[in-house]
């Protein structure tokens, strides 16, 4: 029986496959037929790579898919045809046309698939920089309100020094009013002595007079 099947062909830990269609008796990698496509799996969607009409042709004489091919044919829709293909209601050509078609759907749907991507992404893109300016525009804000904030402190600290500079000098001022006073109260008392004494001296000597 022919198969259509994976053979690898990749290094270790990177696969790759070739899809080929060989005598179902031989080894995995033993001698094949013909190569029809490739399959890579490490890619972000996995190529696939098959030739339509090869694939065709051999379904059409009996060759059989292994699981993972057939999903592969089913995808591109090469499968569905081949009951019609071996009863010869419709040329390989006409199919052949119909996978173009659907292959060229398919590219058409992946390719607007991936610009609405691209469009999401920008329009995140574009959201994530609004919210970066709101935040910066807060911070900013924020910043004003604190360097107002340490302004009006400053102020306050500035009349509060500025009160308590004229307070001390107001004391100053009274305590060097109250030395000024003092001094000339003992300047005073010093000047009057001499006429207390001499009035006093005036007193003894009337008290010392006889009494006619």
């Amino acid at each position: 029986m022919v198969k259509i099947r994976l053979r690898r062909v990749g290094a270790k830990k990177q696969p790759h496959y070739r899809v080929v269609v060989t005598d179902s008796r031989s080894s995995r990698d033993g001698r094949f037929i013909e190569t029809i496509g490739h399959y890579n799996p490490r890619t972000e969607p996995a190529t696939v790579e098959i030739d339509a009409e090869r694939a065709l042709y051999w379904l059409s004489v009996g060759a059989q898919p292994s699981e993972a091919v057939k999903r592969m044919l089913d995808k591109m829709g090469i499968m569905s045809q081949v009951p019609a293909v071996r009863r010869g209601q419709v040329s390989l050509d006409e199919i052949l046309a119909e996978v173009d078609a659907s292959r060229v759907q398919a590219e058409a749907a992946a390719a607007k698939a991936k610009s609405a991507e691209a469009e999401i992404e920008e329009a995140e893109d574009e959201a994530e920089i609004e919210e970066a300016e709101d935040e910066a525009e807060v911070e900013e804000a924020e910043d004003e309100a604190e360097v107002e904030e340490a302004e009006d402190e400053a102020e306050v600290e500035e009349a509060e020094e500025e009160n308590e500079t004229e307070v001390e000098e107001a004391i100053a001022e009274l305590v060097s009013a109250e030395e000024t006073l003092d001094e000339e109260i003992v300047e005073a008392e010093d000047a009057a002595e001499p006429e207390v004494e001499e009035a006093n001296d005036v007193d003894e000597d009337e008290s010392a007079e006889p009494d006619e």
